[in-house]
């Protein structure tokens, strides 16, 4: 059984046999698209500083005193 689709929609039914599934269209293009800029947007640049990708750096944010130096 399909459970992605409703079982009782005959108008839902008729749109799809008439314009095709529209909706699982733009779902497998979303995906595609999104594997295609993972693979283009990934630079191999290592996460050197185990952060998670955060820049808390940059104003001190997380060294406790707030005055940039990480100290």
């Amino acid at each position: 059984m399909d459970t992605t689709r409703p079982t009782a929609a005959p108008i839902y039914d008729r749109l799809i046999a008439e314009r095709g599934d529209v909706v699982a269209d733009a779902a497998h293009v979303a995906e595609q698209t999104s594997r295609e800029a993972a693979g283009t947007l990934d630079f191999g640049l290592p996460d050197d500083d185990g952060d998670g990708g955060r820049d808390t750096d940059r104003d001190g944010a997380g060294t406790g005193d707030g005055d940039g130096d990480g100290a």
